[in-house]
C-alpha cells in the first residue's frame, strides 16, 4: 500500500512540474531571430563621368588633369577608385574610413573637400597621394 501512494504522489508531483514547465516555456520570449546587416557600397552622385574601378590596392596613381579618390567599399571587399574632372559638386554616400585621395589637375587647381558640417578642406594640385578619413566628407568640388 505505501509503495502505491509512494507511486501515486511521485506522478503527481511528476505532472506538476510538467505543467510548470510548460508554463515557463509558454512564458518566455521567442528567441532573437539573427539579422544580417547588409553592407552599403559608398556612391557619388552625379556620376563622374567614368566607371568607378574596384581593385585590392587602392588609389596608386591618378591621370592628369583628374582628382583622383579611393574608399573602401565593404560590400565588395575591394577600393572603389574615382576619376573627377567635370567641374561639378558630388555628393558622397556611405564614404566611411580611410581613403587616399591624388590631386593631379592642372593650373594649380585646389580641389574642396566639404564635411557635413559645412566647413571644407581645400587640397593642393600636388600629384601626391593623401591618407585621408572620409568619415566626416559629404560632397566633392574638384575645382
Amino acid at each position: 500500500m505505501r509503495m502505491k501512494r509512494a507511486l501515486g504522489a511521485a506522478a503527481v508531483m511528476a505532472s506538476a512540474v510538467a505543467a510548470l514547465a510548460v508554463t515557463q516555456a509558454e512564458a518566455l520570449p521567442a528567441a532573437p531571430v539573427p539579422v544580417s546587416v547588409k553592407a552599403n557600397s559608398p556612391g557619388v552622385s552625379p556620376g563622374t563621368g567614368h566607371a568607378p574601378i574596384y581593385n585590392d590596392e587602392g588609389l596608386i596613381s591618378c591621370q592628369k588633369g583628374s582628382l583622383c579618390t579611393s574608399v573602401w567599399d565593404p560590400a565588395r571587399k575591394k577600393w572603389r577608385v574615382d576619376r573627377f574632372e567635370r567641374c561639378d559638386t558630388y555628393d558622397l554616400s556611405y564614404w566611411e574610413g580611410s581613403g587616399a585621395y591624388i590631386n593631379n589637375q592642372t593650373g594649380g587647381v585646389k580641389g574642396v573637400f566639404t564635411r557635413t558640417d559645412g566647413t571644407t578642406l581645400k587640397v593642393a594640385a600636388d600629384n601626391k597621394g593623401h591618407a585621408i578619413n572620409w568619415s566626416p566628407f559629404a560632397k566633392i568640388k574638384p575645382c
